[in-house]
Formats: structure tokens, sequence, C-alpha cells
């Protein structure tokens, strides 16, 4: 087979590829979706931050998904430097145990119906902070990403360390910014030569932020987890049954670091789930019109249901605006990054060499023959989906394809997206039938935020609230 094109390439002028790399961060959109639109069956070549890249075609990624030679934990070890201080974070999942992916997999999953009612008491309370400050009908501004990004790291944390420290505005703190800084971090270092990145990461102001809020989780949640452990040894153990106790069951006395698991846990759940839940917003005060259909059925459910997880499942039009909203924008332009562990030829002849870095695209997201009207938000579109046979289940929001790897695809997919989906439709009925939501008279359209193969919500977005006149008794007893 012929080699794979570089999209790229080094300038025969440059000595190293440092320029070709920085400019990735905003050349990436146009080079990966240009290519994949006129070759959408042959796979490329780029060079990124992380180096060089090869990305797969769609039509690939049930061939790769669960391919032992291809390792998720390689690619997030070496890319994020979780062999540093303060990167901690990124260690658990990769070569370590497993241990968050038991606990999301056997214990988060399966608590969804015990969760929902604390998660919806959480955001109730916690919007009555957040959004206080308009008590009239008058319309208000607010940067919403900053307020979504309070408001999940908050109903996240009741579940995942119970309501002794949701509230706890220094954890808090710490889950909405070690993500950020690590992150921010981890690319710097990306920038340095390897030999000497154990050295210059005591020097970089976002590496010591990520070190100091390691620190911060484990002053924390240290005492708490060893007066948890004191009570059981006395015999009492009448605390939450949150993720703090799903961890220690699931260790069953082996040593682990359970400061590291919350960490992770914080990574994997707050800024997706808030980028996700802004990017719904953000697209439904663009289509204005499917607001009241949504309270309607939102409404509807909770009244024939309550706060559980079958009522949730039934908001199904509310399901379909979240699923089209990440189809349009998903978190990267990539999915299923891997490292190759040894060299092997895909069936189309495409050869890999051990130590590449691969992942698949993300094109059929925005193909037309998968998606009539593709460039076009319908926020209808996965519930009309759900009625031709045989796609009703792949048209759920959690579900997993070539067509749509909004939470990745096969055996590496989000474990907590079951998780994730309900937490998102708790906070969007909230928000909907609480408040009246529009853009800022004159406001331009939100621009996504294209970092690489990371693809963000727009984060100067404001948008304009203010509170909905309800009726007492319109859901009967169930209070939002």
């Amino acid at each position: 087979m012929s080699p794979i094109p570089h999209l790229n390439p080094k300038p025969l002028t440059d000595l190293t590829k440092t320029r070709v790399r920085k400019e990735f961060f905003t050349t990436s959109y146009t080079i990966i979706r240009q290519w994949f639109r006129t070759n959408p069956d042959k796979p490329a070549r780029v060079t990124a931050d992380v180096g060089d890249v090869i990305i797969l075609p769609a039509r690939l990624a049930n061939e790769v998904k669960n391919d032992p030679r291809l390792s998720f934990g390689e690619f997030i070890y070496n890319s994020f430097h979780a062999d540093l201080p303060g990167f901690e974070g990124f260690r658990e999942g990769a070569r370590d145990s497993r241990i968050v992916q038991a606990v999301i997999v056997r214990d988060l999953t399966k608590h969804l119906n015990k969760v929902t009612e604390p998660l919806a008491e959480e955001t109730r309370l916690a919007l009555d902070e957040l959004l206080s400050g308009n008590t009239t009908q008058a319309w208000q501004p607010v940067e919403i990403r900053e307020t979504i990004l309070h408001l999940i790291a908050r109903i996240s944390s009741r579940v995942f360390l119970g309501g002794e420290l949701c509230r706890n505005e220094d954890w808090l703190k710490v889950t909405r910014d070690y993500t950020v800084d690590a992150m921010r971090g981890a690319v710097e270092l990306r920038f340095i030569p390897k030999p000497l990145r154990f050295l210059a990461h005591w020097f970089l102001p976002s590496c010591q932020r990520a070190r100091g809020h390691v620190k911060d989780a484990r002053r924390i949640i240290g005492p708490v987890l060893e007066r948890r452990r004191a009570l059981k040894k006395a015999g009492n153990d009448t605390f939450d049954d949150d993720a703090i106790e799903w961890f220690e069951r699931e260790a069953q006395g082996r040593p682990y670091d359970p400061v590291v698991a919350q960490l992770v846990m914080s990574m994997a759940a707050i800024h997706t789930t808030t980028d996700l839940t802004v990017q719904v917003l953000s697209d439904l005060v663009q289509h204005p019109e499917l607001m009241d259909a949504l309270r309607q059925e939102i409404a509807s459910a909770l009244r024939d249901g309550g706060w559980t997880k079958n009522s949730l499942y039934n908001m199904k039009l509310l399901d379909s605006v979240i699923k089209e909203s990440q189809r349009m924008k998903p978190i990267g332009l990539v999915s299923m990054r891997r490292v190759a562990t040894s060299s092997f030829t895909l069936s189309d002849g495409t050869y890999i060499s051990k130590g590449s870095i691969i992942a698949v695209s993300a094109e059929r997201m925005w193909d037309p023959t998968v998606y009539p009207g593709s460039e076009s938000w319908d926020g209808s579109r996965f519930l009309k989906m759900r009625s031709v046979p045989g796609s009703e289940h792949v048209a759920q929001l959690v579900s997993t394809s070539t067509e749509h790897m909004g939470f990745g695809h096969g055996q590496h997919a989000c474990p907590g997206r079951f998780f994730a989906g309900n937490e998102v439709k708790i906070a969007l009925l909230h928000l909907l039938l609480r408040y009246d939501w529009r853009l800022p008279e004159g406001a331009a359209p939100p621009q996504t935020k294209i970092l690489g193969f990371s693809l963000g919500v727009d984060p100067s977005l404001r948008l304009e609230y203010r509170p909905r006149n309800r009726k007492l008794g319109d859901l009967g007893d169930i209070e939002v």
C-alpha cells in the first residue's frame, strides 16, 4: 500500500516539527475535515501536539475498537505524563489498577435510579444560589459556561462524595480547576524535550497549580475517609452510600489511592458534562421553537413517574436534542485514540508500526449520506430515527456506533455515559422548567472553540435568562 498521506508535513526549512505542532491547534479542523470529506475511506497522518497521529476512516472503527494491540491506557499515560507529580489523575485507568472503571460500571451505573432524586435535589438547591440574582421578570445576562461548570461540579460531587462534601467550596474549586491546570500543563510539557520534563514540570505554573490541587484534595478528603473507616471499625456505618464507599468496597482491602480515584471521577465527569449541557442550551436558544415541547414532555414524564431513571428515559425528545447537539459538536474531531503496542496491518493494508498513535475520524457524524441535512441542527432527528425499524436502540443518547462516536466506541467507550446522560437531562430540565432563555439581542451565533483535536463550547458565551411563571401543583408533588 502507498504511504499514508501526511496532511501537515514539516517544511524542509524547519529543523524541528515544533512550529507545525503548534499550528495544529488552529489548523486541525480545516485540514482534517477537508481530507475526510473528499477521502472518506482513506487514512491520513497529521503532526499534532502529541506527535504524529494516524487518523483512520470511520469504516475501520469496528475493526480496531477492541483490538488488544491498541492501548488507550498507553496513550493516556504517555500523552499526559502520568509518571510526574501533579498528573496522578491520569495515572489511574492507564497502567495502574482499573478500580475507577469498575466503580463506574458496577456501582455508579447500577445506582442510577437511586441517585436520580439526590441529583435533582442538589440541582434545585444549586440553581437557587447560582441564579439567585434575578427575582424579577427582567432578562438578566449570565456567563453560562461558568455557571453550568459550578452546577455540574456540585451535583456530581453529591453523588461522588455525598452531602458531606458536595457544598465544600474548597473541594469544588479543586474539581473545577484540576482538569484545566493539568491539561494545560500536559500540553506545555509536550513541547519540552522528554529528558527534561522531569525537571521542567517543577517550574511551570500550570504544573505547580496541578500539584497544589492534588495536595488540597488530600487535605480535604483524607480526614473524611479516616473518620469513616474509624466509624466502621466501631460498628457505625450510617453515612451516604456514595463513591467513597463504592471504592472502599471495590478495593476489598487492596491498596489504592482514594483521593486520586475521586480526582479521576471529577476529571471524567465534570468538564465534558458541562460542555454538553452548555452546547444544548446554546442550540436551544437558536431554536426556541422546541423549548415548549420539551417542557411539556418533561412535565408529563415527571408527573407520571417522579424522580426515577425511567422518567428520564421517557424524555425522548430531550434525549434526541442532547444527542443531536453532541452530533453537531462532539468533544473531538477524532475518537478512539490509542497507542500500538506491536506492529500489524489492518484489513485495508494500512500498516501500523509499534508505538504509533492512532485515532478514528468522527466525520460520519457530519456525513449527509448518514444524516440527511447533516449541516443543520435538528433536535427531533433521533426521535424520528427511533421509529425506523432497526434504529430504535442506536438512536438513543447513550448508544455508540461508527456513525455517532460522541461517547467513543468499543471497549473504551465512556463507561460513565449512562450517568452523564441522566445528569445532563436533570440539569437541563431544571433550567428549562424554571427559566426562559435567549441570546442577547444582536449577539453573534456562538462559535466552537477549536484546539487541536478538541472541540469546545464558546467560552465567552453569554445568555440571558428570567424566571418563568409556574403554577403550584403543575408537577404534582415533584419539586423543581
